[in-house]
């Protein structure tokens, strides 16, 4: 072999050791500099999130300020990434407006995966981490359906109000063993405050302060620093969702009147250090807040459904009738013996997830596909489109309940709609319990139709909104009972 030919070949070998290296460390195509800027969406980001992998591929990528965000849609990406790589990908990323200046840092949702997170966590699996410790809480979950079906019997125009109160009063109870009163209650219109701003403060894209730290030093009168007059609302409005509960839970705690909670069990360990208790405090925070708002949202989606697809819910009351009967409410022994029903509630959860994307941080440099993921880039995980992929749902824009039927259902949303990995909800198997039976028994004892307008159907729009938690935008519907009997089995108190 000449020299010549022997300088080819290591020149050769060469030039691909540096393509491979390239390639190596190639960040997925996607958009950069102002081309981000241009993009950050006003709403919906998770519909700006798809249409940037429906151009650039399944795993995409934006970089801006030095910031990478890698965006993925594809169930294959995301399970490689969050469940086999999981412990890369265990922390947030950084939240500047929500996590600092809103004070929401101590909260489970933003912190990172550490000792604090991992007692939250526990603490919180504890009481309804299993099917066998939800099932405790069937008796009083379905005192409390029955409160919201005679509320929403009284004033059907305000069944948003009323299934965001069903579910506050759940985890209200769970978490401080504070039991809601009869009509507007503070603690609940105090979650919708908090979650509201809360959504606002950690929305993608929303607060430029996130990507310029720096900003948070600049004094409140500076133009431009509107956002820290938001921030110091958001502190006052979360100091007293921190302190009000939690001080009725110490009240009761004295006096020896302490109904079963979170809060009561582990305030009543011995030993108790500040540090402790503030993690107690923050722990039963996050049940208090995530339990208010993401639960009403499915089944406020339901109720949207069901005026729409009048057909699917006319299937599932002829199914309630057959098995159940006429003469009372369906329970959760009931469940097995109700196919249609179970995949009408799938399709709910697959057709509406409330949060629909979830995010992480990269502690270590990884690969994914051929494309290089730098330490610190932010992991979008877009589960909206996840659950809306041709891919693994037939025709996935249709409410079908029927795909998850047969011999070959279609795959289960829960897979990926109560979040992924070490981060999964752990409420998840709470959610399950109270959103089915919302749906079952308003199903047994309501008609949901068209708002009708000057003799005219109003069709709603499928309108989602919101940042962290998205609800479908507010809607009309006319809810009326089916019966007199419905209307009497509404009207019955159920000791609990």
């Amino acid at each position: 072999m000449g020299f010549g030919t022997l300088f080819k070949l290591v020149f050769s070998i060469c030039l691909y050791q540096l393509y491979t290296m390239y390639r190596a460390r190639r960040l997925p195509p996607g958009i950069s500099g102002l081309q981000c800027l241009l993009a950050v969406p006003k709403e919906k980001p998770w519909v700006k999130m798809l249409e940037l992998t429906q151009k650039y591929g399944d795993i995409a990528s934006q970089s801006f300020l030095g910031y990478n965000m890698i965006i993925v849609s594809s169930a294959r990406i995301a399970s490689d990434l969050l469940e086999k790589r999981g412990t890369n990908y265990n922390d947030r990323p950084r939240s500047v407006m929500g996590g600092e200046l809103s004070g929401w840092g101590k909260m489970m949702v933003l912190c990172d995966y550490n000792n604090w997170f991992r007692s939250q966590r526990k603490w919180i699996a504890h009481d309804i981490g299993s099917h066998a410790t939800v099932a405790k809480l069937h008796r009083m979950i379905e005192g409390e359906t029955r409160r919201t079906l005679r509320s929403a019997l009284a004033e059907p125009d305000r069944i948003r109000a009323h299934l965001r109160k069903n579910f506050t009063s759940v985890v209200l109870r769970l978490s401080h063993g504070y039991i809601t009163q009869e009509g507007d209650d503070p603690l609940v219109d105090l979650a919708e405050v908090a979650n509201s701003q809360l959504s606002k403060a950690t929305v993608y894209g929303g607060n430029f302060v996130d990507f310029l730290p720096f900003l948070k030093y600049i004094p409140s009168w500076f133009p431009g620093a509107g956002f820290k007059k938001r921030a110091k609302e958001n502190t006052v409005v979360l100091h007293d969702l921190l302190e009000i509960p939690h001080n009725h839970v110490m009240s009761q705690l004295t006096t020896g009147t302490a109904i079963p909670s979170l809060s009561s069990r582990l305030l009543s360990m011995p030993d108790l250090t500040e540090d402790l208790v503030d993690n107690i405090k923050w722990t039963a925070l996050t049940m208090y807040r995530a339990g208010a708002d993401t639960s009403s949202a499915v089944t406020y989606a339901f109720y949207l459904a069901m005026t729409l697809y009048p057909d699917v819910m006319k299937k599932a009351q002829r199914e309630l009738d057959s098995v159940v009967g006429t003469n009372r409410l369906p329970t959760f022994a009931d469940r097995p013996s109700l196919p249609y029903v179970e995949a009408l509630f799938t399709e709910i959860l697959r057709w509406h997830v409330p949060i629909p994307f979830t995010m992480r941080r990269a502690a270590a440099d990884d690969e994914q596909d051929g494309y290089f993921i730098p330490a610190g880039s932010y992991v979008i995980v877009n589960i909206w489109a996840l659950l809306r992929d041709e891919r693994t749902y037939q025709d996935p824009l249709e409410f079908k309940p029927e795909r998850f039927l047969g011999n070959d259902p279609e795959t289960h949303p829960s897979n990926v709609c109560f979040g992924l990995a070490r981060r999964r909800c752990p409420g998840h198997f709470l959610v399950n319990s109270t959103v089915w039976l919302m749906c079952v028994q308003s199903l047994a004892v309501f008609d949901i139709s068209k708002h009708v307008e000057n003799g005219v159907e109003v069709t709603p729009e499928v309108n989602q909104v919101g940042g962290l938690i998205v609800h479908m935008a507010p809607f009309k519907c006319a809810i009326k009972p089916r019966s007199a009997a419905a209307k009497d089995l509404v009207k019955e108190e159920l000791v609990i």
